[in-house]
């Protein structure tokens, strides 16, 4: 973790410094396709959580208002740190005393999914690398959009819960699908951005995952989920 600390506070002088030079190259052009980047993220993330909303809906007998009441510090946390590990002791109380999960299935369901579930960043990288092929014009076939989605599955697996963590993902992808590394310096520039849009995702579908199972094991408080509370 202080490895990692160390290499984000050199961070934004290295993107800076790789970002004028592709910028130099390419033209203020190449700030177009990431705004529609941001855009088609920021809508596919507000799908994703409207569907993940639904299930609970379904599932755990909640109302929209409950179901907003209980995840808006999440949420709001998720959005101001970017990190997973960050948001997680908000996430755990929240989870407990204001959308009814049980205590034993929060300590064991939350931990659990912030190193091993990150759907957020699994969405990202493959729109990153859709996005980076459309950098330099490269046309993609089917078969090579399932592999993007299959590397960006596998690359989540490794990557820490920390800010940052989604460009340590994609450089494991990026050469694998045989692009250059300095494409990665413009999705760089603006990873705080889309950082809201992943942290948000990951921490929203591992508290999903603890409402669904705590409304299976029937540990799920009605009480503690109303709107009073």
């Amino acid at each position: 973790m202080s490895l990692i600390q160390a290499v984000l506070r050199l961070a934004p002088l290295g993107i800076g410094a790789l970002m004028a030079a592709v910028t130099a190259d390419n033209g203020l052009k190449v700030l177009i396709p990431l705004i529609k980047f941001l855009g088609i993220f920021g809508l596919g993330t507000l799908l994703f959580l409207m569907g993940l909303f639904t299930m609970i809906m379904l599932r755990a007998h909640m109302s929209l208002h409950a179901v907003l009441h209980g995840f808006a510090n999440i949420i709001l946390i998720a959005m101001t740190t970017t990190s997973s590990a960050a948001s997680l002791p908000v996430e755990m109380h929240d989870a407990e005393k204001r959308l009814g999960v049980g205590k034993e299935i929060s300590e064991l369901v939350l931990p659990l999914g912030m190193a091993l579930n990150s759907n957020g960043l699994a969405m990202y990288l493959a729109l990153a690398c859709v996005t980076m092929t459309q950098f330099y014009g490269l046309s993609l076939s089917f078969l090579m959009m399932l592999e993007i989605v299959l590397l960006a599955i596998v690359a989540c697996l490794g990557t820490v819960a920390v800010p940052g963590g989604g460009l340590v993902a994609l450089t494991i992808i990026v050469p694998a699908l045989g692009l250059p590394l300095e494409s990665i310096a413009l999705l760089a520039g603006i990873d705080w951005f889309a950082g809201i849009f992943r942290t948000t995702l990951n921490v929203v579908g591992d508290t999903t995952t603890a409402i669904m199972i705590a409304a299976d094991e029937h540990e799920l408080s009605q009480v503690s989920v109303s709107i009073e509370n």
